[in-house]
C-alpha cells in the first residue's frame, strides 16, 4: 500500500541540517505562521538569536548586503510589498481588478440580463426591445416574465418629449436600474444589466 508522508522536515531534521550547514541567518518558509515560530524555536534552542532568525509576514521584506568587509548581512525590515492572490484568466496575469473580480461573482450567482433597444433621435422605439439572457432564466420557459420585462423596457426608455434630443445616458441608466428592481421584485435575483441603446 502506498503511504503518502508530508514533506516536511521533522524536528531532528531540521536540528540536523543546521549541524551540517551552521547557516549565519536562518529563515524558516512555507506553512502557517504557528509552524514557521515552531520551526524557528528549534533553532533558538541550538544557540541562534532573534537577530539571525527570521520569521517573516506573506510579503515582508528581508534586506541583504555586504559589508565593507565583504561579509554577509541581512535584516527583516517593517517593509511589505503586496502579495494579494493573482487570478490568471488566460488572457494575462495581474491584470485583474477589483471590479472585474465583483462583475464575475455577480455572473455567476445570477448571471446576465442584456437589453438592446433601438429608437431614433427623438427616443421613439423602433422596434420592440430584444433581451438575451445569459445564466439567469430561461427565456422559453419564462416567457411571461421576458414580456413584462420588454413592456417596462418600452415604458422606461420611451421620451415624452418628442421635440427635444434623447440622452441616451440616462436612459441606459434608467433601464438599469428600473429593470433591476424589477427583475428583483419577480425572481430575487440581482443579474448584471446591460441596456444596449442603438440609435437609427
Amino acid at each position: 500500500m502506498d503511504v503518502h508522508a508530508g514533506g516536511h522536515a521533522k524536528k531532528e531534521d531540521i536540528k540536523l541540517m543546521l549541524t551540517l550547514f551552521k547557516p549565519k541567518y536562518y529563515m524558516p518558509i512555507e506553512g502557517n505562521h504557528f509552524l514557521l515560530r515552531e520551526n524557528a524555536e528549534v533553532a533558538y534552542s541550538m544557540g541562534w538569536t532573534e537577530d539571525n532568525v527570521f520569521v517573516a509576514d506573506n510579503g515582508q521584506v528581508i534586506e541583504l548586503w555586504q559589508d565593507k568587509n565583504g561579509e554577509g548581512q541581512a535584516r527583516m525590515t517593517d517593509e511589505k510589498v503586496p502579495t494579494d492572490y493573482v487570478f490568471v484568466d488566460g488572457l494575462g496575469v495581474g491584470d485583474v481588478s477589483q471590479v472585474v473580480l465583483r462583475d464575475r461573482k455577480v455572473l455567476a450567482a445570477d448571471g446576465m440580463v442584456v437589453a438592446i433597444v433601438q429608437v431614433d433621435r427623438f427616443g421613439k422605439i423602433v422596434t420592440d426591445p430584444d433581451i438575451i439572457s445569459r445564466g439567469f432564466v430561461h427565456m422559453k420557459e419564462n416567457k411571461k416574465l421576458i414580456d413584462d420585462a420588454r413592456k417596462l423596457i418600452v415604458k422606461v426608455a420611451t421620451n415624452n418629449d418628442a421635440k427635444s434630443a434623447i440622452d441616451v445616458d440616462f436612459i441606459r441608466q434608467r433601464i438599469r436600474d428600473e429593470l433591476g428592481k424589477f427583475l428583483f421584485k419577480k425572481t430575487e435575483r440581482r443579474p448584471m444589466i446591460l441596456p444596449v441603446i442603438i440609435e437609427v
